[in-house]
């Protein structure tokens, strides 16, 4: 008997080289053989009557949807992919016809005769240079292939699924050792797909998913006291590990195809809280590799591809939590070779953030969540970031001990960047509170140096993201808006806690134990009061209440840790039923405009879930 989970949201199914985003019997992204190809089709329901409830199949990562016309059912979908190739397969059991609208932006062309009446197939040419994000583009030509069974009917721009048994196979072309070679790997295991079992195919997903769901490591007791703690852990941990690359790079959920620094940082803290230590380890080594490639860190990075995506202020924040990510794990798991190995890009990631203090403080990177999400004006952009020099100050100390510790770095080269690091944490305090008051920013960087006179990162004015020059008032126009208004710069501080709980999060706290508890309370006051998020009712961010179930496993006695669980209730309550977390809430419910099934916001609410029910042991 098959123990299915409904959800409601959109799911997201991959392992690591072909990936499907479906919501419903709908398939609205489906992409391989990396992460960082663009959707290459969709599947779309024509007909209106029919009703659809999509279920986790439990124990892995795999979706059956049932389907049902005026109440009475008509049959169901099976998704799952090949555990190892690019390769989804969608199985349909129907009781009568069902049509889709196939749409995609790339040229296809039908090959029905390569296979000679064994299938009905459309062959996908997506070229280099094919836009990913923003100004990222693909640097391979690729090629994908959809195969139908024979009794399927394809039109253009439709496909009608029979009654009774049918398949669809999605194929990715590997790009080989030369990278020119992924029309021949499409053709090659195309051919071989076509005589595949795909039964057997099924019982080796489902195995592939129970050892990885069996070498989980959370204690069951801590859970015990929350409904649904297995399925809990089984969603979460399938959020991550199907948006988790071959390469390892996490896409930042489904809508957007690159690996982000930030938010790869909550995803490893997810596979360390589950004792997922190779996930954990894959992901570090992509990003040492990505600096080794490439001699810089851009704020995304592609999987699969050489593209990037830059932003302003790429060099700091990010370089923070990479650094954590290499010290984490060098410490959980006692590989100090694994440090050692590494220390070219630990002494990168710890330089680029020295060479941008001013002030004794690190500025904002310009597509963290407070700019990003509309919290923080993007014109302070080049003030003094609480949580980015919070990040500095905490993985410079430590990657100084660990260099002390196994003689990874001259004892003078040590002594130079203490200097560094003892100034910014001493004033650290003076920079960013007044009072109990915590501020996330400190205008005074922005008026102590000259910030550059070109960047590249987001007008202004117009929001385009392109290159730009600065105004004379401080702001950044792009050459169409330069002269036609002025760009002043916000002199304004502002106080959102949430920044403070991800700098305790990291285990970067620098504030006395009676501010930060004094920042707590009113964090805990205002979402009680409003019965939504602290940051913002109407743009709350979708890890809020794990963060802060965090610092209070942190702050708090374990004997006063139980008045705090109607924010515990109030978090699982914000789960997507049968899925995961949202990238933003308005008024207590997931944002319409924001990113569903998110591996960040879903990773760091697991961990404040667990450190808060441990913390009470």
């Amino acid at each position: 008997m098959r123990n299915l989970i409904p959800t409601h949201s959109l799911h997201f199914l991959g392992n690591g080289r072909v990936a499907m985003a479906g919501e419903g019997a709908d398939i609205v992204q489906l992409f391989a053989p990396c992460y960082s190809l663009p959707t290459v089709l969709t599947l779309r329901l024509t007909d209106p009557t029919v009703s659809t409830q999509s279920y986790r199949v439990g124990g892995s990562a795999g979706y059956v949807t049932k389907l049902t016309r005026n109440g009475t059912p008509i049959g169901e979908i099976t998704d799952y992919t090949y555990p190892t190739f690019p390769v989804f397969i969608r199985r349909l059991h129907l009781t009568a016809p069902l049509t889709f609208a196939l749409d995609s932006p790339f040229p296809k062309t039908n090959t029905n005769a390569v296979y000679g009446g064994r299938a009905k197939s459309y062959l996908f040419e997506i070229p280099d240079g094919t836009a990913v994000f923003s100004k990222s583009k693909t640097d391979k030509e690729t090629y994908c292939q959809l195969l139908l069974t024979s009794n399927c009917e394809a039109e253009e721009g439709s496909i009608t699924f029979p009654a009774g048994h049918s398949h669809l196979i999605f194929v990715g072309g590997d790009y080989g050792d030369l990278g020119t070679q992924s029309f021949a790997g499409c053709m090659t295991l195309s051919e071989s797909m076509l005589t595949a079992d795909l039964d057997k195919i099924y019982t080796d997903f489902l195995t592939h998913w129970r050892e990885i769901f069996n070498s989980i490591k959370v204690d069951p007791a801590a859970l015990s006291s929350i409904p649904n703690a297995p399925e809990l852990i089984e969603s979460v941990a399938a959020a991550l590990i199907t948006q988790t690359s071959a390469e390892g790079g996490v896409t930042a959920g489904a809508f957007y195809h690159l690996a982000y620094g930030r938010d790869m940082y909550g995803v490893f803290r997810g596979y360390m809280a589950l004792g997922l230590h190779a996930y954990a380890r894959r992901m570090v080594t992509y990003m040492c590799d990505t600096y080794r490639e490439k001699g810089f860190m851009p704020n995304a990075s592609g999987m699969g591809m050489s593209c990037s995506h830059r932003h302003e202020n790429d060099e700091v924040e990010q370089t923070g939590y990479y650094l954590l990510e290499l010290l984490d794990y060098t410490e959980e798991t006692g590989d100090t070779a694994f440090l050692r190995d590494r220390m070219d890009y630990a002494a990168y990631l710890l330089t680029a953030q020295e060479k941008h203090l001013k002030g004794g403080t690190i500025p904002f990177n310009g597509d963290e969540t407070y700019i990003a999400g509309g919290i923080f004006p993007r014109s302070g952009i080049d003030h003094g970031s609480m949580e980015a020099t919070a990040l500095y100050i905490g993985s410079a100390a430590r990657l100084l001990d660990a260099c002390e510790k196994y003689g990874l770095m001259t004892p003078n080269r040590i002594a130079r960047h203490r200097e560094k690091l003892t100034d910014a944490r001493d004033r650290f305090t003076e920079n960013f509170t007044d009072g109990d008051t915590v501020y996330i920013n400190n205008p005074y960087r922005a008026e102590v140096g000259d910030t550059p006179q070109y960047r590249h990162g987001v007008c202004h004015r117009c929001s385009l993201m392109t290159n730009l020059l600065r105004d004379r008032e401080g702001g950044y126009l792009c050459p169409a808006c330069y002269g036609k208004s002025p760009a002043p710069v916000t002199k304004a501080r502002y106080s959102t806690d949430c920044a403070l709980w991800m700098a305790v999060f990291a285990g970067c706290t620098l504030l006395p134990e009676s501010t930060l508890k004094a920042a707590l309370a009113r964090s805990v006051e205002s979402i009680r009061e409003s019965g939504y998020g602290a940051t913002n009712p109407d743009n709350t961010v979708g890890y809020e209440y794990g963060v802060i179930l965090y610092t209070l496993s942190r702050l708090l006695p374990a004997a006063d840790l139980p008045a705090y669980r109607d924010l515990l209730d109030e978090l699982l309550a914000d789960r997507v039923e049968g899925a995961v977390w949202t990238e933003y809430y308005r008024n207590g419910k997931p944002s319409p405009a924001s990113c569903p099934y998110r591996p960040w916001e879903s990773a760091i609410n697991l961990c404040g879930i667990l450190a808060y029910l441990n913390a009470m042991e």
